[in-house]
């Protein structure tokens, strides 16, 4: 159930939707709503999560405030004996976590040992070029400006989607080429979604809010995640910004003075 109940005149409780009961402290004064909309929050995904978090602090003032709504709640699980203590239990949970990353990057290494091949690695990313060139161009013949445009379009598209077929035929399943750390290219998607989130939008909505860009700022506030899917697993911008020439990858140097990518790059950030 979603609103909250009187067990007696002084209790109140919700069902959760796995449907289990919470039951409010005597000096809680959070709201069932609260505890649910909490409980939900505790379910997604980082980036669902904090995507519009941009201000600084705002993600350690939403888990503050998280666990302080929960700690006005008990669901009747069992509780820590009072001879145990805290701190070894928060040694001993982190110890495991350990275990698990360690033995997560032990697999990784025996994938890279069996399957990397840089030869494939070099041929997927030529293959990400390729059609991103085809795709670009295919943007042009939408919308040439001239036949001459639409001409040159049409050739490289052809040469390009050419070049691409190629290419597969020498590779295979492109998603099943691993890096040299073991990783497959859907894993990078994932990890480079987050990274968009922390390092990109971020950092360019504070910038965008310091300098009173009300336009900008509110056009990009209203963007919502992309699927991870739709992510470059090479670097940090969504797969479809590369048909245009846009890139984020973030540690690597500008591009050309000049260049299309610049031109996108510089419209891109805070002048």
């Amino acid at each position: 159930m979603i609103d909250g109940r009187r067990a007696d005149s002084h209790t109140v409780q919700v069902i959760a939707p796995n449907g289990i009961t919470w039951t409010r402290k005597a000096d809680g004064r959070s709201s069932p709503a609260d505890l649910l909309r909490e409980l939900a929050q505790l379910t997604m995904g980082h980036v669902e999560r904090e995507w519009d978090w941009w201000q600084e602090g705002r993600a350690q003032q939403e888990h503050d405030r998280r666990w302080a709504i929960l700690g006005e709640w008990d669901n009747g699980a069992p509780r820590r004996e009072a001879h145990q203590d805290p701190e070894a239990s928060a040694e001993e949970f982190l110890a495991e976590c350990d275990r698990r990353r360690e033995a997560k990057k032990q697999q990784r290494a025996a994938r890279a040992a069996e399957l990397y091949s840089k030869e494939r690695e070099n041929l997927r990313r030529e293959l990400m070029r390729t059609e991103a060139d085809a795709a670009f161009f295919a943007h042009i013949l939408a919308a040439p400006a001239s036949r001459e445009q639409q001409n040159a379009a049409e050739r490289r598209v052809a040469e390009r989607q050419t070049a691409a077929r190629d290419l597969r035929s020498k590779i295979g399943d492109p998603e099943d080429v691993v890096d040299h750390a073991g990783y497959y290219p859907a894993e990078r998607r994932s990890s480079s979604l987050g990274s968009h989130m922390t390092f990109w939008r971020h950092p360019t909505l504070r910038e965008l809010h310091k300098a009173r860009q009300r336009k900008r700022f509110t056009t990009l506030l209203a963007m919502r995640p992309p699927a991870p899917a739709s992510m470059c697993s090479e670097c940090q911008a969504p797969s479809q910004w590369h048909e245009y020439a846009l890139s984020l990858c973030l540690f690597r140097p500008d591009p050309p003075a000049g260049s299309t990518a610049e031109t996108l790059a510089r419209l891109a950030r805070v002048s």
